[in-house]
């Protein structure tokens, strides 16, 4: 009887806890609270703000970024050069996000973290970039690049027209 006992206590104030909050915690989606005002398509400036290889990357540049959703994938995609990633949210609060795209292959990891806030048909914010690259599985360099960005709305009513919402 104090084995059975035993047991349950165990169920009950160990597995039971686990497995409930991994049940919990798996159906709430950070992509439910991104701002709706996010999608669309936007005209983004970069200006870089750090770099430890200024040969590689570019001071200033113009670019297109389309941000979608569809059930809780966001997907981020340059409408010019056809490029398409999935990414990952990191943090919402309030009107701003972070969001992670990566990209692996066998010679290269590409990990960019972009955090922007939203303000109306604009936003802003910071774009990391850190690219580490392998030779016969050995990691031989790290070029990291920082850009402050701002962007305005091209395309994709905000929430704020489609909803009523922020």
């Amino acid at each position: 009887m104090k084995r059975i006992l035993l047991i349950i206590f165990v169920l009950v104030t160990v597995v039971m806890p686990v497995y409930c909050e991994s049940v919990i915690r798996g159906g709430v989606s950070m992509s439910d609270r991104v701002p709706g005002g996010f999608f669309g398509t936007w005209k983004v400036t970069s200006v870089q703000t750090y770099t430890n290889n200024p040969m590689l990357f570019t001071e200033r540049s113009t670019d297109y970024w389309n941000l979608s959703k569809e059930g809780d994938v966001i997907t981020l995609s340059n409408p010019v050069s056809g490029a398409v990633a999935s990414v990952t949210v990191n943090e919402v609060r309030g009107d701003s996000i972070t969001f992670t795209r990566k990209k692996k292959d066998r010679n290269e990891n590409v990990t960019e973290t972009p955090t922007l806030t939203l303000k109306g048909e604009k936003f802003f914010g910071t774009d990391r970039i850190v690219i580490d690259k392998y030779r016969y599985g050995e990691l031989v360099s790290t070029d990291i690049v920082e850009y402050r960005i701002d962007a305005v709305r091209v395309s994709g009513d905000g929430a704020e027209k489609i909803l009523g919402v922020r």
